[in-house]
Formats: structure tokens, sequence, C-alpha cells
């Protein structure tokens, strides 16, 4: 019996400590649950600053990253063979179309020129005898003096000569040109590169080096893809009117340059599913250079005065991006439709919000659908 009465004052004196630890835990549980409650669920007032949505026009922009090409990009190689006697250019110079850019020694060609100019004049100076003898001869077989065999040849000789003297001719205007070609000059308005031969060096036709490559800048083009499924948005845009298109450094962080769609290639690319499009730059001197990497952004439409809110307003769920909006002293939860962004500001594309509501820019982490708020900024 006494140790069946130890056992039940025991189990009745364990039963007791359970009971006193849980009439404890119970007793702390409504600080510990407030506690642990995110901020903003009691009755504690969270600080927000807000700011108002309004209405701003926002375009839409079609970004690619696009190659600066020239309008014209001319490799000036010699015509003639001959030394090289002077380059009349420096490295990166802008050059005029015509403007003598490099000469090649002439003294040569000068002296097959002033041969075959010799040749020419002896050659017209028979002729021209040739031509009197058949004037007189023409005289002479009225009187019958002379025979017709003897006319006849005499005609012979003038259409001969003059077929020599035509040959001279030819050759005198094929060594002029010649001549020509020692003076090079600029084909184009553009900038001239660094130079590829010195003076000194032999030239030839055959030659595969360019004395300097010349790159027509003004305007500048760029050219760059876009997917295919953009043909529509960009065809209406171009119905409409000039399509604009901005020119930005690798980081986006620059506007380099502002220019307008010039045109589409006419067929997309299969194996990409992207189109090439075409912009040009008429104000982008000393800004553009052939070959570099820009990002351009075509302008497809503007959104006419939609509601705008700060980026930074807008949280991200599962369900889609919302925010919060000033509903009195708490917060609402919206759920929107983000649109096409401009600065620190993006579009919303739905009737989640309406002009004139405010929004919570800072705090919104700490808050839920409904949580007490105090709006302390703008």
């Amino acid at each position: 019996m006494n140790t069946s009465r130890r056992h039940i004052f025991i189990w009745a004196l364990s039963a007791l400590v359970v009971l006193a630890v849980a009439w404890a835990l119970y007793a702390h549980w409504p600080s510990m649950a407030h506690k642990d409650r995110p901020m903003g669920m009691g009755g504690r007032a969270e600080p927000v600053a807000a700011v108002a949505v309004v209405p701003q026009d926002v375009p839409v922009y079609i970004d690619a990253l696009g190659t600066v090409t020239p309008t014209q990009s001319v490799t000036v190689i010699t015509q003639v063979d001959g030394i090289l006697a002077s380059v009349e250019f420096k490295e990166g110079q802008q050059v005029r179309k015509g403007q003598v850019i490099a000469r090649i020694d002439d003294r040569a060609l000068k002296a097959q020129l002033a041969q075959a100019q010799g040749v020419l004049a002896h050659d017209q100076a028979v002729l021209s005898n040739a031509q009197r003898d058949l004037a007189r001869y023409r005289e002479l077989i009225k009187a019958g003096s002379i025979s017709q065999q003897t006319l006849d040849t005499q005609i012979s000789t003038v259409a001969q000569q003059l077929g020599t003297v035509a040959a001279d001719q030819g050759s005198v205007q094929n060594l002029e040109v010649q001549l020509s070609y020692c003076t090079i000059t600029s084909p184009v308005d553009g900038i001239v590169g660094l130079r590829q031969i010195d003076p000194g060096n032999y030239v030839t036709t055959a030659s595969t080096s360019a004395i300097a490559v010349i790159t027509q800048m003004k305007p500048a083009t760029v050219v760059f893809a876009v997917p295919e499924d953009y043909l529509g948005a960009i065809n209406q845009a171009r119905a409409a009117g000039v399509v604009s298109v901005l020119a930005y450094d690798r980081n986006k962080q620059n506007l380099l340059a502002s220019g307008q769609l010039l045109a589409l290639d006419n067929q997309v690319d299969t194996s990409t599913g992207t189109i090439k499009v075409k912009a040009q730059f008429d104000d982008a001197d000393h800004v553009l250079f052939p070959d570099q990497f820009v990002n351009a952004r075509l302008k497809a439409q503007t959104l006419d005065q939609v509601p705008v809110v700060p980026t930074r307003a807008i949280q991200h769920g599962s369900q889609g991006d919302f925010v919060f909006v000033v509903a009195g002293n708490k917060a609402s939860l919206r759920n929107v439709k983000s649109g096409p962004s401009m600065g620190d500001v993006t579009a919303i594309l739905d009737a989640s919000v309406k002009p004139g509501e405010q929004v919570i820019t800072e705090g919104a982490d700490k808050l839920d659908n409904g949580s007490a708020i105090k709006v302390v900024a703008q």
C-alpha cells in the first residue's frame, strides 16, 4: 500500500508541474504573439511615404543592340604603278570630295605623254599633206592629167592617215588619264583613317594594301535587328509619320544621338527570327564611329495620358504585380498591370489605380492589405 501511494503522489506532482508550465505559457502568449507578428499588422500605425498617381504620356520603345555603319566607306588604292611621292593628309583628318590626299611620282608618265604628243603632231602633219595632195588630185582628174587609180590611191592614203592620227590621239588621252591618276583625290566627304603606306614605297595596281580608308559619317547609320513580332508595331508607327530612334552608349546611360527610322530589310532572317532595321542620324559627327556598338531605342508608339506610378512603388508577388494605395489611415492592396517604364516611373495599363490616388513608395515591405498606416512623407 505504501508503494502504491508513493506512485500516486509522484503522478499527481508531475501533473501539477505540467499544468503550471502550461499556465505560464498561456499567460505570456499575448505578448509573445504581438512580438512575433509582422509590423503593421497590429494596432500601431506604420509610417510610410506616398506619391500621388498622375496621368502622363509614356513612349513605348523597342530596344536592340545595333552597329554603327558609315554612309560610305572608300578604300583608296593606286591606279598606276610608281613610287608614292607624298601623303598629304593627317590621320583622322576631315577631308572634302576632290581634296588631294596623295601623289605618285609622275615623271615617267610625263615623258611618255610628251613622246605620244610628238608622234601625234608628226602624224597630223603627214595627214595634212596627204589631204592637200588629195585636193590637187581632184582638180587634176577633171583635166585628165592623172588616172583614176592615182586618185583612189590618194584617197586611201588619207583614210589610213586619219586612222593613224585617231590612234595617236587615243594614246595621248590614255596617258593623260594615267597621269591624272598620279594625283589621288578623295572621292567623298569624310574622315581619313590611319595611314597604311608611307611615302617612298613602290605601289602597284596589283597590291592589296590601301593608301588610306575614308569613311563618310554624315549622316551616320545604325543597323540593328528586332524580333519579327514587332513588325506590325513598326509598320503602324511608319504609317503614322516619322519614327524616331535614339542611340545610347553600351551602358544605356548616355544619349549619343537622335535620328529616325530609314528602312527595313526586305526579308526576315529565318535562323534568328529577326529583321534588320536601319536608322539614320544626321547630326552625329565625332559621336558615332564605324562598327561601334550602341543601344538603339525605336519609338513604336506613345501611350496618351496613362496613370504612372514610381517604379519603386510596384511590388512583385506570386499573383503578379501590386501596389499599396492609401485608403484613409489604412493600406489597400491593388493588383496592377505594369506597362513600359520611363525614367523612374512606370505606366499602369489597367484601371486599378486612378490619378490623384496615393501609392506607397516607402515602407510597403512591412504592410499587408488593411494595415494601419501613417503618411509621414509625400
